[in-house]
């Protein structure tokens, strides 16, 4: 593969294969949500029992890492949005796609937690206000819902790239740009700088880093250096996971649970390997598309809902009964977030920001300077006649 790979300039135009819509990856983050969803459904005390689903959890509990595919997504669907827009039109696009959604999940569950509907905490006014701006972890309070946590790992890395798309985002700069990340990376665990692991995101970056290489891939086909970050973040995440301590390994022993493990890791990066060479575009039916915008309201919604229904339904319904019929609930409330908060909301969000990066274009309309006559001088004398200009002075064309 790799030594049939093209030569590309380094800023060569896309040379985009397959169908213009990669709808495998709505398949793919709906698959990831549903991983996470399953695996707090059977994690959670609300069933009143940490053992509701013995065999089942035995595969569930791998859910946990659909969290990691988000974020290879994640990195390959960002440098894809911003490459060829300003960072102003990135960040307007980004602003539009989060935080409807968000806000509508703060509001909601904020209601019921203060209603006294809680999972584990009554938030008080000051973090609802921190949690509503999406920025309560650079500002330490605490979030409100389990699943927030990602989100301040998004919002760094695009901040990242929004940065990097005011340089200018071509083929050879992602180069530098991932080979940096992968450096500094590096070097602020061998020097602990918290600064440096802040910015940096050492849990997330080696997924934001395969996804950015393997978008380089899809885009303008694959050459070595891609396919080194690749390997390099497939690399830096194994040893990532293998250094957490992992429910697998209490649950099927050191050989076989690290094995898992790795296996799961392994097989997400093949699967966006896949994507990036063409080898699932046949995967392009429209409904994808649906399951694609449910993703996201059902990622924020699904805990604290879930949670509040299991505890309602599982001593009426049974557990074998109330799993299904609540991870249908909350599919129907992801739904209705999309239709009733995102559908109507992230168009006009998007059209305010975008007007707003240009607000000062009226102003910068140059007002002609008012015209004061000027009154000829009097000729008292006719000029002396000029000389005759030498040929080799004649203007060009002359």
């Amino acid at each position: 593969m790799l030594a049939a790979a093209p030569r590309v300039a380094p800023d060569a135009p896309a040379i985009l294969r397959g169908p213009s819509r990669l709808r495998v990856l709505d398949l793919l983050r709906f698959c990831a949500a549903l991983g996470v969803v399953l695996f707090h459904f059977g994690e959670t005390r609300a069933w009143g029992t940490p053992n509701a689903f013995p065999a089942l959890s035995a595969v569930t509990m791998f859910g946990v890492y659909g969290v990691r595919l988000f974020f290879l997504i994640s990195g390959f669907v960002i440098l894809m949005s911003a490459w060829g827009r300003t960072s102003g039109h990135f960040a307007a696009s980004r602003i539009a796609r989060l935080y409807p959604a968000y806000w509508a999940s703060v509001l909601v569950l904020g209601a019921l937690a203060v209603a006294g509907l809680i999972t584990d905490h009554r938030p008080t006014f000051a973090e609802l206000l921190a949690n509503l701006t999406m920025l309560q972890h650079g500002l330490r309070v605490r979030d409100l819902e389990i699943v927030y946590w990602t989100l301040w790992q998004e919002l760094v890395f695009y901040v990242l790239v929004a940065c990097f798309a005011a340089v200018g985002i071509t083929y050879r700069r992602c180069l530098a740009f991932l080979g940096g990340w992968v450096f500094l990376l590096v070097i602020a665990e061998r020097v602990d700088a918290d600064l440096l692991q802040a910015v940096l995101l050492p849990f997330s970056a080696p997924y934001f880093i395969a996804g950015m290489a393997l978008f380089l891939i899809h885009r303008f086909g694959g050459s070595m250096f891609p396919w080194l970050f690749v390997g390099a973040g497939w690399a830096l995440a194994i040893v990532s996971v293998l250094g957490e301590k992992l429910p697998a390994v209490d649950r099927f022993g050191p050989a076989l649970g690290s094995a898992l493990v790795v296996g799961v890791i392994s097989l997400i990066f093949l699967v966006m390997v896949a994507v990036a060479v063409g080898a699932l575009d046949r995967l392009d039916w429209r409904w994808l598309t649906a399951l694609g915008a449910l993703t996201y309201p059902l990622y924020l919604f699904h805990h604290h809902v879930g949670f509040l229904l299991i505890q309602a339904l599982h001593g009426p319904l049974g557990n074998r009964l109330a799993l299904p019929v609540v991870t249908a609930a909350v599919l129907a409330v992801a739904y209705a977030v999309h239709r009733l908060v995102e559908r109507p909301l992230q168009p006009r969000l998007r059209a305010a920001l975008e007007r707003s990066l240009t607000a000062d274009a009226a102003a910068a309309v140059p007002v002609p300077p008012m015209q004061t006559p000027v009154q000829a001088p009097v000729q008292t004398q006719a000029p002396a006649p000029l000389a005759e200009a030498p040929a080799a002075y004649l203007p060009r064309g002359g």
